[in-house]
């Protein structure tokens, strides 16, 4: 800049400080003549303007861990789900096989004589008629 060039600006950027002053600082504290409280300075900027960097977002490296040990959790309990899932059918197969085999076959019918048939009848009558049986068995009893 040239020295008439750095006058006007100094003349301007005075005006401005003079008139902050003056309408900042209040009327009790007396008079203020802003010429004698300000000074202006030139200097010449030794650097290039830096430009400001916007740090990056960083995650920390316990949220990388965190995210670790939850997933070997999540892993873990699928695993165990289908574990548990492949016993149950497991479980299932066997009772099956199990009732099948728990089944009596039925034996060939005999001639039914007529013991065998009355016996039947009494049979059907304690499982139907259990207070019945008991007045027959009573009566049986008694004439004996």
């Amino acid at each position: 800049m040239t020295q008439q060039e750095q006058m006007a600006v100094e003349d301007g950027i005075g005006s401005i400080l003079n008139s902050i002053i003056g309408t900042t600082i209040d009327a009790a504290y007396g008079e203020v003549n802003p010429e004698e409280k300000t000074s202006i300075v030139f200097q010449e900027f030794s650097e290039s303007p830096a430009t400001i960097e916007t740090p990056s977002p960083v995650i920390p490296i316990w949220m990388y861990i965190a995210a670790a040990v939850l997933l070997a959790i999540i892993i873990l309990l699928v695993v165990l789900l289908i574990r548990n899932r492949k016993n149950e059918e497991e479980i299932i197969e066997e009772t099956v096989t199990e009732t099948a085999i728990d089944e009596v076959p039925e034996l060939p019918q005999e001639e039914e004589s007529e013991t065998v048939v009355r016996r039947k009848q009494l049979e059907k009558i304690a499982k139907d008629k259990p207070e019945d049986f008991a007045k027959l068995l009573r009566s049986w009893i008694g004439e004996d």
